[in-house]
């Protein structure tokens, strides 16, 4: 009975080696992209404007013909107005990285600014929403970066499903 048991042992051992090492491996480019976002919204929230612009491709472009310097005088413009900004990424679709290395990602996010956080949740202002298109390519080291961006307004309802459920979480009593 022993003998028979530890092909079935060594197969169990296996399996789970195999498991771990799935889940334990190099992050997908998709993980890889969203952990980027993440840390742009947070250096946004910091106001660390110049460490954001390392984000941005040399020839980055938006939607409206700013470059990479004009879009760093419209941030600092919007993020020098108000005392405290608060910015929830609620949601990312990502499509790439294609044959040519770069990604195409939809996101929403919320901005808000002003009351503190906890102020924000009493009086159940979730701020405004904006879904931005990006076009990310890599710099030489293997990062990602922002090449192109456009964005708009939308409306809590016009919102993809997943932010609305990220939103519901944020702000249980919406």
């Amino acid at each position: 009975m022993r003998d028979a048991a530890k092909p079935r042992l060594g197969a169990l051992v296996l399996a789970v080696v195999c498991l771990l090492s799935v889940g334990c491996g190099t992050p997908s480019e998709e993980a890889r992209i969203k952990e980027f976002l993440k840390k742009s919204v947070v250096l946004a929230e910091k106001k660390e404007v110049g460490a954001l612009m390392e984000y941005f491709s040399p020839d980055y472009s938006d939607f409206e013909g700013r470059d990479k310097a004009g879009t760093e005088r419209l941030i600092a413009d919007y993020l020098g107005r108000f005392r405290g900004v608060v910015i929830h990424l609620l949601s990312a679709r990502v499509d790439g990285p294609g044959p040519d290395g770069r990604a195409a990602v939809e996101c929403e996010m919320s901005f808000s600014h002003g009351a503190a956080e906890v102020l924000r949740k009493l009086i159940r202002y979730t701020g405004e929403y904006y879904r931005f298109r990006f076009d990310l390519d890599k710099s030489g080291k293997g990062e990602w970066r922002f090449a192109y961006a456009e964005w708009r307004a939308v409306d809590r309802l016009d919102l993809f499903p997943e932010s609305l459920e990220i939103l519901k979480k944020l702000f249980p009593d919406l």
